[in-house]
């Protein structure tokens, strides 16, 4: 008991849950109560001093498992991570592993190993701050994944954030089945900023082969305006290749736009639509209240295709 005590004195812990009541406009679906996602985050710092900075984060899940065997299944929970056949499992939450990886960090550089970000995902999270609501677009529509096992390497100043990585590729709920890995790399830059607004120019490259040597190449970039009073952020991302079991080349685009207004600090006005692909839209539109630092609470309206929601959803943090 001793030990315990010891080796958690040195530990943060944190967390955040999101909660979410959908009401479906669809008579043949059903309403629900769900727990889209909730993290417990653990950070131990290994060392600190002057010049060098070492510490280990690791952040359990949990998420819901939904039936892809099903037509329209999705419709209960967009927000699930595994996704299975036909299971007696199906509609269960589980937990597992979303990120384990060292950070070292030397003045202006840092680097990570182990199962971490991906970095485009989390430098959108960042623009696009309702994660709560719903995940960024290329991780809505499962165009990268979250997280992934690998090393990368970043560079950090004022005005530009630059990051390099070699990853197995498959992410964080897949287990590695070929000798290939995929690089990454992902530039964030401020051109200008000031007191009260600044303006960001993102983007990011992605290169790799499935286990039959096909190739996937991702292109994305990302325009953000932020203000006291608004962000207004514009991103597109184009996905060449094959697949993992076809030789036929996909070229596939999203386009995304949002508009966050911010009257007071008390509420924010939202209005986000995708476009992913020929035909599928999503649409996002509501009111947020900030009702402390760590809670936040929505109502708002999603459309996904013909698929029609109005959602109240909240933020708990600890």
């Amino acid at each position: 008991m001793l030990t315990i005590t010891f080796i958690l004195a040195d530990v943060k812990v944190s967390g955040v849950s999101y909660l979410r009541y959908t009401l479906t406009l669809d008579s043949s679906l059903n309403n629900g109560f769900y727990i889209d996602r909730a993290y417990a985050n653990f950070i131990s710092e290994i060392l600190k001093n002057e010049n060098l900075n070492l510490k280990f984060r690791y952040t359990l899940d949990v998420g819901q498992i939904r039936d892809v065997g099903k037509s329209g299944s999705f419709k209960l929970n967009p927000d699930s991570t595994i996704k299975i056949p036909n299971s007696a499992i199906v509609g269960s939450y589980f937990v597992y592993s979303k990120y384990a990886f060292l950070e070292a960090n030397y003045k202006n550089f840092k680097v990570y190993f182990g199962q971490t970000y991906n970095f485009w995902t989390k430098q959108m999270e960042d623009i696009w701050v309702y994660r709560f609501i719903e995940k960024t677009p290329t991780d809505y529509f499962s165009i990268l994944s979250s997280a992934d096992f690998g090393i990368a390497f970043e560079y950090n100043s004022k005005s530009v954030n630059v990051n390099f990585g070699v990853f197995n590729g498959e992410g964080y709920n897949k287990v590695e089945d070929n000798k290939f890995k995929d690089l990454e790399l992902t530039i964030s830059a401020y051109p200008y900023t000031n007191d009260n607004l600044k303006i960001g120019i993102f983007g990011y490259g992605h290169y790799g082969k499935y286990k039959n040597e096909n190739e996937k190449i991702r292109f994305n970039s990302s325009l953000a305006i932020i203000n006291k009073l608004f962000t207004l952020s514009f991103e597109y991302s184009n996905f060449k290749g094959s697949t993992s079991t076809s030789q036929d080349t996909i070229n596939s685009n999203l386009i995304s736009g949002f508009i966050s207004i911010k009257p007071n600090q008390i509420f924010d006005i939202i209005f986000r639509i995708d476009r992913y692909g020929e035909e599928r839209n999503f649409i996002i539109g509501g009111l947020v209240l900030n009702l402390s630092k760590n809670l936040r609470s929505s109502i708002n309206y999603k459309q996904d295709k013909d698929d029609k929601f109005i959602n109240v959803q909240t933020e708990i943090k600890f």
